[in-house]
């Protein structure tokens, strides 16, 4: 297993991402069992919304239940991140026959995480390498018992060389987001971390899109302010000119900066936080299709359609029917 440290230094920081192996955007999660799947959706979760934060397939990943299921993929990748995800009631002590494929996995793994009583499984295969360990309070005897050598952590998380572990499949989630700023920033993860609601109680998460465009921006205080100006008129739009009068700018140089460092025309932007806004209300209200168009700044409801399959891929009524099943709306 390649090891390295969660955090690099700086030098290390500079090098692409992808010779970072450690920190692989390719997971492959294990579950104990059928009755810890949730657990492990849940730290999907977590990918699929960097995913669509990013704007880019940037993690990819893939699910199986208990080491057979394991054995019927072929194994763990050497770019592949292994998931290891167990609960907090039962510990995952491995029978003899599942040991060689697991041994091999973790091997084979760039990264390797352990979550909940998942923290038994390389102690069984006998390749626990890494000293340092969150593990839950009801684990910890038991873990003594196989290894002296162990450090736990007072903290749920821990990210050791190669190993990161999470006490349960609750901390897991956090877990994810961290390995998740570590690859793609500080900023990605404070970003990711509001998004799911793990952050700043009682504050409002900013829409997948516009968060998408802030990191983007890269703290640029002209683009920043130009992306809440159009997030607080997206129903009544507003012209490139109007938004560079009330920024103190003038429209070439707000044009500019748009395309060096968000690669899109204000315009685009402002039509896809617009097109962010109708996809989240087709999916989450009874507003018809009209309503819809007006909300989101579309003069009618032909001109959102034709927009909306451009950059989604699907209908409206897809969204809608996906949310709502047989369920039509006028």
């Amino acid at each position: 297993m390649y090891i390295e440290t969660l955090t690099p230094d700086r030098a290390e920081a500079a090098a692409p991402i992808h010779a970072r192996r450690s920190l692989s955007g390719d997971f492959l999660f294990v579950s104990q069992g059928q009755d810890m799947a949730f657990a492990a959706e849940a730290c999907i979760d977590v990918l699929r919304s960097a995913n669509r934060l990013l704007g880019r397939d940037s993690y990819c990943w893939d699910h199986v239940c208990g080491a057979r299921g394991l054995a019927q993929i072929d194994g763990c990748g050497p770019d592949q991140t292994l998931v290891l995800v167990g609960g907090i009631e039962t510990a995952w002590r491995p029978v003899t026959d599942d040991l060689a494929d697991l041994r091999r996995a973790i091997r084979n793994a760039a990264r390797l995480c352990l979550v909940g009583s998942a923290v038994f499984v390389p102690l069984a295969a006998g390749v626990l390498g890494a000293r340092q360990l969150a593990v839950h309070p009801d684990f910890r005897a038991g873990v003594q018992e196989t290894s002296r050598r162990i450090e736990f952590s007072d903290q749920t998380t821990c990210h050791h060389k190669a190993l990161s572990s999470a006490v349960s499949p609750a901390a897991a989630v956090w877990m994810m987001v961290e390995l998740v700023g570590a690859r793609d920033g500080e900023f990605t993860r404070a970003s990711l971390s509001r998004y799911l609601g793990l952050s700043e109680p009682g504050s409002e998460a900013p829409p997948g899109e516009h968060l998408r465009y802030l990191r983007l921006a890269q703290g640029d205080a002209t683009l920043n302010a130009a992306l809440q100006i159009m997030l607080e008129h997206l129903e009544d739009t507003l012209s490139v000119g109007q938004i560079a009068d009330l920024l103190g700018v003038s429209a070439r140089k707000l044009e500019r900066g748009f395309r060096d460092l968000l690669r899109q025309t204000p315009l685009n932007v402002y039509r896809d936080l617009r097109l962010d806004r109708a996809r989240r209300l087709l999916g989450q209200t009874a507003l018809s299709m009209n309503e819809v168009s007006v909300a989101c700044g579309f003069s009618n409801v032909t001109l959102m359609k034709k927009w909306f399959v451009l950059k989604y891929g699907e209908a409206p009524e897809d969204v809608r029917q996906q949310a709502f099943g047989a369920t039509h709306f006028a």
